[in-house]
């Protein structure tokens, strides 16, 4: 008498999705499978969160065996820091296309701080990993082009003090602040009373007020003591 064929083991289905077949190759030149693995880790982070991230679900992504990233990644941290090496190359870009050639130094720290929120806004996901805790040092380019904008700002006299370091610190806390409250809290959806929904109204009014009161603070004449 005939027995029936007991039905295939499986393993528990990926939430990552079908991970390519046995033997798939690196179909990407040796150069491109990192890029193509980075850009992967975006399209994660950004539909599913920091925690969507692992060398299998970008390989499924990039359409090479679940090995085919070790070549270029140690281990997830590594994957997880280049992901936001490419969300802080995002930025620069936003913020350089936010500068126009003839703005004042302090025209250039308001659209820096337009940018910069507006980045944390359209990749939520991204900016949360960007910042998340980590002994690596990331994101330089767009806090040096900050140093530069506040040392130029106070060479100017548009701003007080002659410490960017210090001013930078006071423009950065405030307007990652305000992205973080966009990006990933309530601060946009309507259940803040007496807050603006929209990030840009929002950034435009704390923009207004602290760089027209430092602006107030660099051109009022300091007493002097008799």
């Amino acid at each position: 008498m005939p027995t029936a064929e007991k039905p295939p083991r499986h393993e528990a289905p990926s939430p990552y999705g079908t991970p390519p077949p046995p033997g798939a190759t690196d179909t990407y030149h040796h150069g491109h499978l990192r890029a193509a693995c980075v850009e992967a880790g975006v399209r994660l982070v950004e539909d599913e969160g920091p925690d969507a991230v692992t060398i299998r679900g970008v390989a499924r992504i990039a359409g090479v065996s679940h090995t085919a990233p070790l070549h270029h990644f140690r281990d997830r941290h590594e994957l997880l820091d280049a992901v936001a090496d490419r969300g802080f190359d995002l930025l620069v870009e936003r913020l350089d296309a936010s500068l126009a050639p003839d703005a004042t130094p302090t025209e250039a720290l308001r659209a820096y701080g337009r940018a910069y929120v507006d980045h944390a806004v359209t990749h939520r996901g991204l900016f949360t990993l960007m910042f998340r805790p980590t002994g690596e040092i990331q994101g330089e380019a767009s806090y040096r082009r900050l140093i530069d904008l506040c040392a130029a700002a106070q060479a100017a006299g548009e701003l007080p003090g002659d410490d960017p370091f210090r001013l930078a610190l006071l423009l950065w806390s405030s307007v990652h602040g305000l992205a973080a409250l966009y990006a990933t809290s309530n601060l946009g959806s309507g259940h803040v009373t007496g807050q603006p929904t929209d990030p840009g109204v929002g950034t435009d009014a704390v923009l207004d007020d602290l760089l027209g009161a430092l602006g107030a603070a660099a051109t009022t004449p300091k007493e002097t003591s008799r």
